[in-house]
């Protein structure tokens, strides 16, 4: 069992103590939480983050320096080149350019996350994501309930969209300030495994609940797995007394979340929980078992190189008049660029999750970051992201926390002395 209790930071010369600096660091990471839903395509989707990142790149462009990279960090360069070259000759260019476009915006993203984030105090940046995901799920739920509203509390029909509410085969379920439910609890995973994993402060401890109830109610049977082994892993952090506290404020907080949709939805919580994952059977998983069937028969098709990045909408489309996603992140690499490129993805993976296994087993702090890509990974397992700016924005807050992590240690060995 772990002993987890976080750690003093300590901050290394180069840091400025800047208000400014946490405002615009909340205001990004609210700026990438909503981007799903508010965002104007122009080809590629401009999102709201889009148009901060363009200020900060050119506030700091005379100062950005690209530090030596760490293993992981090589990995998925060399996997995102790999996906880009395999875009070049495809039955659909147009598609494998936008993944192109999309690639250089993201890659570009992260280098300057990467150095804009050692400008920033390690307790200043928990302190934008505890601030940020308290008012990203708030107003979420806000919204969610405005949506309620407006419906009359109603959940009768398919496909309707109403504020923070989708109505899904006769299911209410929370999109919040996003475009989709599933979207939702991935962008959430950050919060949940840093709330959760910090529970020794009770707005911690609250926002955690926040989050979970937010969580449930989005009604996602992926996103509701994801959160039990989420769960699990904080049990294995943190003190007997915090343990006990999680438990039975999550029951507290679901019975009466559970009260207030008996009173006003004349149906509980609970059982629409149940009923949601009684239609599997029925939606074969909201209709992703016979995409993942389609997609499979594309790479026996070309299991070496596959089909071609951002190509299996393209394909599905033509096959069966529909262009969806995967829905399914490694399969749509599997399908789209190969084993090869099932191999680039998987040391990259590995290379992350070692490097943060080995540094939590140094530092106790680590471990919320460790939880917290276990979590999205789950996610991603029902999710198309393989291009995505909240998973881009997280492996440079590895690459911060990791130098922090040095620091710490160099700062205990120096009382030691």
């Amino acid at each position: 069992m772990i002993d987890y209790k976080s750690d003093i930071t300590c901050d290394y010369s180069g840091n400025t103590h800047s208000k400014t600096q946490i405002f615009l660091l909340i205001l990004l990471l609210l700026f990438l939480s909503i981007g799903s839903e508010f965002n104007v395509q122009i080809g590629l989707a401009l999102k709201p983050y889009m148009l901060l990142f363009l200020i900060l790149i050119l506030y700091y462009a005379s100062k950005i320096v690209i530090e030596e990279l760490l293993f992981f960090e090589i990995a998925f360069v060399a996997f995102y080149v790999y996906y880009d070259l395999r875009g070049v000759i495809t039955a659909y260019p147009a598609a494998a350019l936008r993944a192109i476009g999309a690639t250089f915006i993201l890659l570009t993203f992260y280098f300057f996350c990467r150095y804009w984030l050692d400008r920033i105090r390690w307790k200043d940046i928990e302190w934008a994501i505890i601030i940020s995901g308290f008012v990203f799920n708030i107003f979420s739920l806000v919204y969610y309930a405005m949506g309620l509203v407006n419906l009359g509390f109603s959940m009768e029909g398919n496909g309707i969209r109403e504020m923070g509410v989708l109505i899904d085969r006769g299911f209410a379920r929370l999109m919040g300030l996003t475009n989709d439910p599933n979207i939702f609890v991935f962008i959430n995973m950050l919060f949940i495994a840093y709330f959760l994993t910090h529970r020794e402060k009770w707005w911690n401890l609250l926002g955690g609940f926040i989050v979970i109830l937010c969580v449930m109610l989005t009604l996602s049977r992926g996103a509701i797995i994801s959160l039990v082994i989420v769960l699990m892993l904080c049990l294995l952090v943190g003190s007997l007394k915090s343990k006990l506290l999680m438990i039975i404020g999550s029951v507290v907080f679901f019975f009466i979340a559970n009260f207030f949709f008996i009173q006003f939805m004349e149906v509980s919580l609970w059982e629409l929980m149940v009923e949601r994952f009684d239609t599997v059977g029925e939606d074969g998983g909201s209709g992703r078992f016979d995409i993942w069937s389609d997609g499979l028969v594309y790479f026996l098709n070309n299991p070496l190189l596959g089909i071609g990045s951002f190509n299996f909408q393209g394909y599905h489309s033509f096959a069966d008049g529909k262009a969806i996603f995967m829905h399914n992140s490694f399969l749509e690499i599997l399908v789209e660029t190969g084993i090869v490129g099932m191999i680039f993805y998987t040391i990259a993976i590995l290379g992350i999750l070692w490097t943060l296994l080995k540094a939590a087993l140094e530092d106790r702090e680590q471990w919320w970051l460790v939880i917290a890509l276990i979590g999205y990974l789950s996610m991603m397992t029902s999710l198309s992201l393989v291009l995505n700016e909240i998973f881009f924005f997280f492996f440079a807050l590895v690459a911060r926390s990791l130098k922090e992590k040095e620091a710490n240690i160099e700062r205990r060995k120096g009382w030691r002395t």
